[in-house]
């Protein structure tokens, strides 16, 4: 009986030693199963993640030179008269006042805009103390009139009271500047209350016709051309209000050959040219040929002059063709007239729909009726500025 007990627990053991490593092999096998799928889980969520996160860079880097290229355009051309970003109304409602309301311009000088808004291009500049009449508002802008002229300014450089002008003390004559040289930027920018821009030059004493290119900031494309006409009571009165172009990265008291941008300044006005005849200009005027360039070598002794390609060859090693479809009509602007070598050639005014070189530029139509207008017996200049500097002239 012992025998049997003990054979019968022999065959019992046995059982439970095989149950017990089949147990044993089968958590070693589950314990293998979450290990590989541990680790096989792992790395995938590290190479999602790096590549999430580098797409999060890649948007960053993107983004931060969408916003840097935007600010060197736009931001940082903002001047100090117009309603900050915080401040701009997104309230697109236009209310037309039952009665105008006078106001006075409360800053040195505001922008006047086509539009309520700091999108809109500038029509011209108001100064401290002028008086306008308020007939319109839209959110913080206010349309505004004034001696014939309509735009929508900043409200909230206008107020109910005229500000008190300071006296100041007269300013030298036009003779004491030279023609083609700007004041310096250190001169005080505040202007005396006048009706338009040109009344506030200081620099344009013996001249009757003014040509006024201005850009909202030096580093931007987009300009307004404005031409005006002095009276017999010596009073400026505005000609032509339009839009137009200068260089491709703005204007500059530094120019170089290759630099992309127009000179800042107050220039005289050269010779008129053209490729289909005189369209009625009094100034000098030369019809252009295949055979014309002006020379921009600045190696080269006839750097900044234009010259006959068959009687000069040899003499410098690059030029610009006369025959650009862009100089249909045009005039030289008298920059550089030293010739200074690198400090920049070939300036212009002529035909564009979009940024040049270093000239200034707008539509055909424009430069046809500028052309036909100019007189030189009224001594005609023009000056370009940011308006920002305004006040410099």
């Amino acid at each position: 009986m012992l025998k049997k007990i003990s054979k019968k627990s022999k065959v019992i053991a046995s059982i439970i030693s095989v149950l017990l490593i089949f147990s044993l092999l089968i958590g070693i096998g589950l314990a293998k199963g979450h290990s590989e799928r541990d680790t096989g889980s792992a790395p995938n969520k590290t190479a999602t993640a790096s590549f999430e996160k580098a797409k999060d860079n890649q948007k960053v880097k993107e983004t931060s030179k969408e916003e840097t290229e935007e600010a060197t355009e736009e931001s940082v051309t903002e001047p100090a008269d117009e309603v900050p970003p915080a401040e701009t109304s997104t309230d697109s409602t236009t209310t037309k006042l039952s009665e105008p309301v006078t106001k006075y311009v409360n800053i040195s000088s505001l922008n006047v805009r086509n539009g309520a808004g700091t999108e809109f291009p500038v029509l011209t500049v108001v100064t401290l103390a002028q008086e306008l009449t308020v007939t319109e508002t839209s959110g913080a802008w206010s349309k505004v009139t004034f001696n014939n002229q309509t735009g929508w300014v900043s409200s909230k450089y206008l107020s109910d009271a005229k500000p008190e002008v300071a006296a100041s003390t007269p300013p030298s004559t036009a003779s004491n500047q030279k023609v083609g040289a700007a004041a310096s930027p250190s001169q005080p920018a505040t202007q005396p209350a006048n009706n338009n821009a040109a009344d506030g030059l200081k620099t344009v004493g013996s001249n009757s016709q003014l040509i006024l290119v201005t850009t909202n900031g030096y580093n931007t494309s987009k300009a307004t051309i404005q031409t005006f006409e002095r009276d017999s009571s010596g009073k400026w009165n505005l000609v032509l209000n339009t839009n137009g172009y200068v260089g491709k990265y703005g204007l500059t008291r530094d120019m170089t050959e290759s630099g992309k941008k127009a000179p800042i300044g107050k220039f005289s006005i050269g010779t008129a040219f053209g490729q289909v005849g005189n369209p009625g200009t009094r100034l000098p005027w030369r019809n252009i040929t295949a055979d014309d360039v002006w020379v921009d070598d600045p190696n080269s002794s006839l750097y900044n002059t234009w010259q006959s390609r068959s009687a000069t060859q040899g003499q410098w090693n690059s030029a610009e063709n006369m025959t650009h479809p862009l100089y249909k009509y045009g005039f030289v602007i008298n920059y550089n007239t030293e010739r200074i070598p690198n400090k920049g050639s070939a300036i212009f005014f002529h035909i564009g729909t979009s940024y040049t070189l270093g000239c200034t530029a707008t539509s055909e139509s424009n430069v046809i009726s500028i052309l036909k207008w100019l007189d030189p017996s009224k001594n005609p200049v023009i000056i370009q500025t940011p308006i920002q500097e305004l006040g410099s002239f």
